[in-house]
């Protein structure tokens, strides 16, 4: 009897149902190895779907002749490495979504392979005829219109040319009739780019006709310029294909194809290795001490302390060994300042991975990396991913930031799932912060989880940190000044601009979310049980909390001081910027913000310019207040530092002193000092008072005491069930059938608390309504096995409705 070999797949198929490993025959032609990526029958209808190989075996425990087999296989390509389906699948299990989602997430949407249909026609004559039968009108529409197309016409240029709403049943119609059949087509998504260029070829005999003057300039070009491009032939000297044919009919050239990238990187000259400060030289050998026994580590660095220096020397150690390196940023605008950095010391070797690439430039970063091509990666949280097969080193700087957690299924946070790549790659993990997360600082300085503390307390050369100054924007009231800006702030603004220098306005304005405030003392109205700021919502004119549920009347008066200046509280960049043309004159200003940066490379763009000394003032949201190095900005002006410290969030003293310090990093960095104008209404917040003072550590011991009496993280885990849909009465009635069912559930595991449910801070957010439920355990397993509990119990009646669970929500709006 032949051996028999069986492929364990996941199929690309998000259903609740189908979240399992499926096993299909190996056809006996078939060279098959775990990591390919497949086509495979699925379902009654054998519709064709991709499939990712994750197993091979040759005994199942059900009957042989049961198994289709693999229709065929996409490509030679491993798009999965173990190491990488290790990973996928703790991912499943941590962040509780389907095993193909995980796979998704780990793969780039370009490489995908996308199913469409064609219809074509089975007897045209008949068709013709349908207006005469009395069927409606849309049905001879579409027939016609594929027979004028050839007897066939795809879903999407059927689409591009009928109503959506009629086409689907009418097609079905014309299906059943017999009119027309339907094909699935299965379309590779991914293409590699080749350039195609001119060589001169038996040019010893060559003949050209004194006429011929397009045909004799090529070969002048070509002759001159061996492997010139086809595409600069054309455009630049305008010769056509026609010519080019013509030559090489003759013989007289031959074209050559080459892969080409479609990410130009920027030409930089290559950067020595610097020299390392005393204090960034102990740094280092403590970190290489800490990862040869086997640990993480958290380098908690001033701003302005070199850790761009530390991160370089450490990936070149790596690339020393033979080995390669992935290094996180939070967001797209400060990665073209690393990556400057990074390709100024290593050269063609960096790949970038960030969601401003063009699906043809992700997918070719993508293959430099699998292909060995590129040693380092650098990108945003997705780029924790990139298909390393003998990874060194991984680094997430700016550590503390959100964005390093994923808003969509799978819900991972990439520096858990950088700790779990580290572990089973065998590779160092360095996070870097000048203001830590406090779950990191606190897992470094009690040595959890294998994480150790770095600290570097000056910056490089002794550079003088920036003087903070707090305005209580409260005496500016009473003083009769209604402006944005404070008088002091005004003054610096004015000493900025008249010697020459350049300063940043930051506005912490997240866009929603309001809370209600009083101008005049400073009151903020909070819940009485959760220790967070209440939430204004317009429709009702009344205050809740989101995380309790507790609500009450919006007040007309301050309770506080009785002033009639409270209100919801809210000011925008493009306020800001009015604002300060009229008080300042024409000054040259950059704003950055969402509004600003939707244009490819347009955070570049603007920094760049504002690097570059061609405006003197730069205005924008949180986006300009991290990572940046401007010699020349000696001002950085905080309009408001109130938002972030009154959302209804557990993290809004920490998440205010990271913004305050890192705006205030900006300041004073090249041979001037900086000046920073912090303006608030509560300056007497400790997370103000210590950021003032450039004292992560005070900080930290005054907020790891409150989270630890009000129980949250890192005391505690939480999650968070969201439930939305269209119709807000249906809404709140899911809501509160599965607060029913998590409760039922909950029955034998009371250490668990469940709040709500209650509205979401964002009570609506694209016309749907959202309610939520949080839930608190001192274990994070509790956790995973109540809402995996609930999703196989799940048998409610929840039309129109979604449901979606987060595990240690970083934002709990």
């Amino acid at each position: 009897m032949k051996d028999i070999k069986i492929a364990q797949i996941i199929v690309d198929n998000k259903c609740k149902e189908t979240d399992r490993v499926y096993s299909y025959l190996i056809p006996d032609d078939m060279n098959l190895s775990i990591g390919h990526r497949v086509i495979v029958p699925f379902g009654r209808s054998n519709k064709k779907v991709e499939g990712y190989v994750v197993g091979i075996t040759d005994s199942i425990d059900f009957e042989i002749n049961k198994l289709k087999s693999i229709i065929s296989l996409t490509s030679n390509e491993v798009f999965l490495s173990p190491n990488m389906l290790k990973l996928i699948a703790w991912i499943r299990e941590k962040y509780l979504c389907y095993y193909i989602e995980a796979i998704h997430g780990a793969l780039p949407a370009n490489i995908r392979i996308k199913n469409t249909y064609r219809y074509e026609l089975n007897n045209s004559n008949k068709g013709i005829d349908l207006l005469k039968e009395g069927y409606p009108e849309i049905l001879t529409e579409i027939v016609e219109f594929i027979v004028e197309n050839g007897d066939s016409a795809t879903k999407e240029e059927l689409r591009d040319n009928f109503n959506d709403n009629l086409l689907e049943n009418a097609l079905k119609k014309l299906i059943k009739l017999g009119i027309l059949r339907k094909r699935q087509i299965i379309k590779k998504q991914e293409s590699i780019k080749y350039d195609k260029f001119v060589y001169p070829n038996n040019t010893h005999n060559m003949i050209i006709s004194a006429a011929a003057k397009k045909q004799k300039l090529l070969m002048d070009l070509v002759c001159k310029n061996p492997g010139i491009n086809i595409e600069v032939l054309k455009k630049d000297y305008s010769i056509g294909q026609e010519t080019i044919n013509t030559m090489l009919k003759k013989g007289y050239i031959k074209v050559e194809e080459r892969e080409a990238y479609r990410l130009t990187q920027e030409e930089l000259p290559l950067e020595e290795k610097k020299v390392l400060t005393v204090e960034q030289q102990r740094a280092v050998k403590e970190i290489k001490n800490y990862f040869d026994e086997g640990n993480h580590v958290l380098l908690n660095g001033v701003t302005g302390s070199g850790k761009t220096e530390i991160y370089l020397q450490l990936i070149e150690t790596e690339l020393e060994k033979g080995k390669q390196g992935i290094v996180l940023v939070p967001e797209i605008s400060l990665t073209p300042q690393m990556i400057r950095r990074f390709i100024s010391r290593f050269g063609n070797t960096v790949a970038v991975l960030h969601s401003g690439l063009s699906s043809g430039e992700k997918y070719d970063e993508w293959r430099r990396i699998a292909e060995g091509k590129a040693k380092v990666a650098i990108g945003a949280r997705s780029a924790i991913f990139a298909p390393f097969n003998n990874l060194g080193i991984i680094i997430i700087d700016e550590e503390h930031e959100s964005t390093y957690k994923s808003e969509t299924r799978p819900k991972y946070d990439a520096r858990e799932v950088a700790m779990k790549r580290s572990e089973i790659e065998g590779a160092n993990l360095l996070f870097g912060s000048a203001t830590p997360s406090i779950e990191s600082y606190y897992k470094a300085v009690n040595n959890l989880n294998r994480m150790k503390l770095v600290s570097i307390d000056s910056r490089v050369n002794n550079k003088k940190m920036p003087d903070i100054e707090i305005i209580d924007m409260r005496e500016e009231l009473k003083s009769g000044n209604k402006s944005i800006f404070s008088n002091r702030l005004t003054e610096e603004i004015n000493n900025a601009l008249n010697s020459g220098n350049q300063l940043i306005l930051f506005l912490n304005r997240r866009g929603y979310s309001t809370f209600v405030s009083c101008r005049s003392c400073g009151y903020v109205a909070k819940c009485p049980n959760c220790n967070i700021s209440l939430t204004y919502h317009a429709k009702g004119d009344y205050l809740s909390c989101h995380y309790c549920g507790y609500s009450k009347a919006n007040p007309k008066v301050c309770p506080s001081c009785k002033s009639k200046y409270i209100k919801y509280f809210g000011i925008g960049t493009q306020r800001v910027e009015k604002e300060f043309e009229g008080a300042f004159g024409k000054i040259k200003i950059l704003r950055m913000d969402a509004d600003t940066t939707t244009k490819k490379n347009s955070h570049k763009l603007i920094l760049d310019k504002f690097r570059n000394k061609e405006a003197q003032v730069l205005i924008g949201t949180q986006m300009i207040g991290k990572g940046h190095d401007f010699p020349d900005v000696t001002l950085v002006g905080i309009i408001t530092s109130d938002t972030y410290l009154n959302l209804p969030d557990f993290r809004a003293g920490e998440r205010t002193f990271q913004m305050v310090t890192q705006s205030a990093g900006r300041a004073g960095r090249g041979d001037k000092p900086g000046v920073v104008i912090i303006q608030s209404y509560s300056p007497h917040h400790y997370s103000l008072i210590h950021a003032r003072k450039h004292d992560y550590v005070g900080f930290f011991k005054d907020e790891i005491r409150l989270r630890k009496e009000m129980n949250y993280p890192p005391f505690s885990h939480l999650g968070q069930i969201v439930i939305s849909g269209y119709k807000e009465d249906k809404v709140i009635r899911a809501a509160r059938e599965v607060g029913d069912l998590i409760n039922s559930l909950r029955s034998d595991k009371k250490d668990i608390e469940i709040w709500g449910p209650s509205p979401a801070p964002l009570s609506r957010i694209n016309n749907r309504h959202r309610w939520q439920l949080v839930l608190k355990a001192d274990k994070e397993n509790k956790l995973l096995e109540l809402i995996k509990d609930f999703y196989s119990s799940n048998t409610l009646n929840l039309s129109e409705i979604g449901i979606s669970v987060d595990i240690n929500p970083l934002s709990m709006l």
